[in-house]
């Protein structure tokens, strides 16, 4: 490179350029996009001005090829590059253009993918290199689908609610069928019933007939036939189109005693008293002694409970012999036989046992001969007459 004048460079200075090749000149031709210039030779300002002339001169500085030498004819105020040059100016390659540049061109090498969020541009030679931009344009369909989404909402609940009343007309209407009068009771029939009031076959019996076959109150009938005193157990089924069945199971009647009032209470084997009756029964056995006044359905004491559990569980060689139970004031338990002999049981606790020992002992002697039979304590012993 030649030396360089060090008068400073004015509007008037001139560059002058000795050798460029013409492949640095095409590339950067196609850098700055100045296709139009003559590339046989360029023009540079001689920045030195002459003396006595304020007028700058132009040289014109011919291209020469790569090979080619130039003769060393250049004046001392003109800087001269080097051939070499080139060489750095050919590294200078141009630098991918700039994603962001052109994005709002579409052509056949652009493919371009939009939501309602952000635009994606795909560039069609490079696969491989997307580029998404975000669009801060609020949504122009937001509303729209706010709006459809909330009529779907309403449409959804006015469904829900279609159906639910459906459900509910055909309930009302099925219940108004099976309670209409073609299905109505016309027959009701009773079973086991022997003690059972009359007036109490009556009440249920009017709980009954009329209603539907599919919709009638078995739980009150039922509850009104237990309310009678003789009634253990019932049970009520429908039979359709029109009948109901209504089964009985009566309390057993065992023993009886006198109350305070005079009048007898049949009590059954659960100690329940059955009936109040002014005269005195002759079919069940007696309990000697006063004891409560009590209402029919009320529960008597425990010892005429156990009173009434002994009698059922006399076997028949003994039962027919018994004439009558006694009850002492001190709650001891006796049985009286039609021989006039007694068998003092005690306490009515453990009466299975001591039943056991006035069988084996009357198998095995005749009652008839004796007195008193004392099982109170568990072992019996005998007084003869």
């Amino acid at each position: 490179m030649a030396e360089k004048d060090n008068t400073p460079i004015g509007e008037s200075e001139e560059l002058s350029v000795t050798e460029v090749s013409k492949e640095v000149l095409d590339e950067l031709s196609v850098l700055f996009g100045d296709s139009s210039r003559d590339d046989t030779d360029v023009v540079y300002d001689d920045p030195t001005p002459t003396d006595g002339d304020a007028t700058a001169t132009t040289n014109v500085v011919p291209l020469k090829p790569r090979d080619e030498t130039v003769e060393d004819n250049t004046p001392d105020n003109v800087v001269v590059i080097a051939s070499d040059i080139e060489d750095d100016i050919s590294d200078l390659t141009p630098a991918p253009p700039d994603p962001l540049i052109g994005l709002s061109r579409q052509g056949d090498d652009v493919v371009e993918i939009s939501d309602d969020v952000s635009t994606m541009v795909i560039d069609a030679d490079e696969l491989d290199r997307v580029v998404i931009i975000d669009n801060d344009t609020p949504d122009p369909t937001f509303e729209e689908r706010r709006r459809r989404h909330e009529r779907r909402e309403r449409l959804r609940r006015v469904k829900w609610v279609k159906v639910a009343g459906l459900v509910v007309a055909a309930i009302v209407f099925i219940s108004g069928v099976l309670a209409s009068p073609l299905f109505a009771i016309r027959r009701v029939v009773f079973e086991g019933v022997v003690y059972t009031s009359p007036e109490t076959v009556q009440k249920v019996t009017e709980a009954i007939k009329g209603a539907s076959v599919f919709t009638v109150d078995t739980a009150k009938a039922r509850a009104q036939m237990l309310d009678d005193p003789w009634v253990a157990e019932v049970r009520i089924t429908t039979d359709f189109p029109g009948q109901a069945l209504v089964e009985v199971a009566e309390r057993k009647p065992v023993v009886w005693y006198v109350g305070d009032d005079e009048k007898a209470r049949v009590v059954d084997d659960r100690g329940h008293v059955v009936a109040v009756l002014d005269g005195w029964p002759t079919r069940y056995l007696r309990v000697i002694g006063t004891g409560p006044s009590l209402d029919a359905g009320a529960v008597a004491d425990d010892v005429y409970r156990a009173a009434a559990q002994l009698v059922l569980a006399l076997p028949d060689e003994i039962r027919t012999k018994v004439k009558a139970l006694e009850l002492s004031g001190g709650g001891e338990l006796a049985m009286i036989l039609k021989s006039g002999t007694i068998v003092r049981f005690g306490p009515p606790t453990g009466l299975q046992n001591k039943l056991i020992a006035v069988v084996v002992l009357f198998r095995r002697q005749d009652p008839a001969t004796l007195a008193v039979v004392d099982v109170s304590t568990g072992e019996p012993t005998v007084q003869l007459r």
